[in-house]
């Protein structure tokens, strides 16, 4: 499977354990959707701080995603729900490491 598929997949399912594994020990997560709400944008760094981040908007239920599609090796596109807030997503793979974890993400309003 590849890093965009599991990413999607461990994201519809809510694993924020699966989520931080994805990334690479200092790897960076990068969304700017939020801006669009009433929260700031996320800038996670660390798989650590990627899987407690999503912890606690998975437990508290302040972030879902639905309708998720995977546009090619590298992008897939999604609703996003941030609290009550609806926002067309896309999600990029900026870099990816030789043994296939993400160095670095961004996703964004599209």
């Amino acid at each position: 499977m590849k890093p965009i598929e599991r990413f999607i997949e461990v994201i519809e399912n809510k694993d924020f354990m699966a989520l931080g594994e994805l990334f690479t020990q200092d790897g960076h997560y990068c969304d700017y959707c939020a801006n669009g709400t009433a929260q700031h944008e996320y800038h996670l760094y660390g798989k650590e701080a990627i899987s407690m981040f999503f912890r606690n908007k998975f437990l508290f239920r302040q972030y879902a995603v639905m309708e998720t599609e995977v546009l090619n090796e590298r992008q897939a596109e999604f609703i996003a729900s941030f609290g009550g807030y609806y926002i067309m997503a896309i999600a990029t793979l900026q870099q990816i490491s030789e043994d296939g974890h993400i160095k670095r993400m961004t996703v964004r309003p599209k």
